[in-house]
């Protein structure tokens, strides 16, 4: 018998069947009460007690309880965290210590029909915040990014927001880590004016987003806009100057910095517009000795409505002015051309060679020959004798002339003296 019930297998597997339907019968029959815990968040009640004086929380440490419960073992499985309500009246906030009893309910009605009355017990039994001032505070909103880039041959003009300005309103230390607030705007391909409502986000003072979406609240989380897009034109940069230099030096011209510039606006407003003229007392050399460096700003020349693409607004510019130089130039009084002279008079230039006195810039002298130039005088209407003669002296552009006026011509009637010696010859043949 003994060898039988120690090396027999199925009886064995029998008796083990037989244990559990036993013990399952005994449970069933029996039915005892067991405790169990779950874990439930707390959730914060009365929240207006601490708005109506200006004052938010925040939660200390955990925000979940162990719940304890007893239940019959039949029914331990339909029993969840969800059937269990934890709160925290802030009402009942003790200002010393920052706690708040936690109080438990159970919040469905299988709950209230399974679990054991007054069997619920709550760990720990109090949660603890901190209490912080509520503050509001207005900001002007900006344009943080504007990505991309317009159209070729286009610029991005003013941007508009509707509104301009949002509260925040949040905890002190919270409202304390905003730097800014703005929107972010794509204008990649832009050719015309473009409209639609952005995002309203936080930045610190890096410039980075604030991730404060649960803490902060906002008036306007969106808000409109109008980008202006502009056309885009070169014009040539026209510095014209007013003024007469001091006697004795010369204007020799303009250099700047810049001599073209890129100016947006509307089509309209662009289209008869090809250069941008600089005048006026700014580009005024009168009296001037030496070069004039001013430095002009741009925009002051501009039509209205237009504006310079760009940073670059002012230009440095710098009015050359040289001293004028005099030189004497031998010329050869038989090349001065004679202009009215009769066929019958002679006339004789009392010198052979004239010293000419021009004045120009040095480089300029250089250049000049006087076997190029051109010298002329009118003798029409002279009478025999000698006279003094104007001398009119065709220069280039950029010379003056400076002396003599005048030289010395006598004037000879051939007819009357070959008349004179005809009577001379005859009154000696008579005697």
């Amino acid at each position: 018998m003994k060898k039988v019930l120690t090396h027999n297998l199925g009886l064995k597997f029998l008796s083990v069947v037989l244990a559990v339907f036993t013990w399952l019968i005994m449970v069933n029959v029996s039915n005892p009460l067991l405790t169990r815990t779950v874990t439930v968040p707390v959730e914060f009640t009365n929240v207006e007690v601490l708005t109506k004086g200006g004052l938010t929380y925040e939660s200390v440490g955990r925000n979940t309880v162990t719940v304890s419960y007893k239940i019959h073992v039949r029914d331990e499985s339909r029993i969840t965290a969800s059937d269990f309500y934890a709160f925290a009246d802030l009402s009942q906030l003790y200002d010393v210590t920052g706690s708040i009893p936690v109080q438990v309910e159970l919040s469905t009605y299988l709950g209230r029909s399974l679990v054991s009355a007054g069997s619920v017990t709550v760990s720990p039994p109090a949660v603890r915040i901190q209490t912080e001032p509520i503050q509001t505070k207005s900001f002007m909103l900006e344009i943080h990014e504007l990505s991309g880039s317009a159209a070729d041959g286009y610029a991005i003009g003013d941007v508009k927001l509707m509104p301009a300005r949002v509260t925040a309103t949040g905890a002190e230390s919270v409202i304390g880590q905003i730097n800014s607030v703005g929107v972010e705007i794509s204008v990649e391909g832009a050719d015309t004016d473009l409209t639609g409502s952005a995002s309203v986000y936080l930045y610190d003072a890096n410039g980075n987003h604030l991730n404060l979406a649960d803490e902060v609240k906002l008036n306007s989380k969106q808000v409109d806009y109008t980008v202006s897009v502009l056309r885009v034109k070169d014009l040539a940069v026209d510095y014209q100057v007013s003024g007469v230099v001091a006697d004795g030096y010369r204007f020799t011209g303009v250099d700047s910095d810049i001599r073209s510039i890129s100016v947006e606006g509307l089509r309209s407003a662009l289209a008869n517009l090809t250069t941008l003229v600089v005048s006026g007392e700014t580009l005024d050399i009168s009296g001037a000795t030496q070069d004039v460096e001013v430095t002009v700003d741009l925009e002051d020349f501009l039509p209205d409505n237009i504006t310079i693409a760009g940073s670059e607004t002012t230009a440095n510019v710098v009015l050359h002015i040289e001293p004028l130089e005099t030189r004497q130039l031998r010329y050869e009084t038989d090349r001065i051309t004679m202009e009215g002279a009769r066929e019958d008079y002679e006339y004789v230039i009392m010198s052979d060679v004239v010293m000419l006195r021009v004045r120009g810039l040095s480089e300029d002298l250089d250049m000049l020959e006087a076997g190029n130039m051109e010298i002329t005088m009118d003798v029409s209407g002279l009478a025999r004798g000698t006279h003094q003669v104007l001398l009119h002296v065709d220069l280039e552009e950029g010379f003056d002339y400076m002396g003599p006026d005048t030289l010395l011509v006598h004037v000879r009637d051939l007819a009357a003296e070959a008349e004179a010696t005809v009577e001379e010859t005859a009154e000696e043949t008579e005697e």
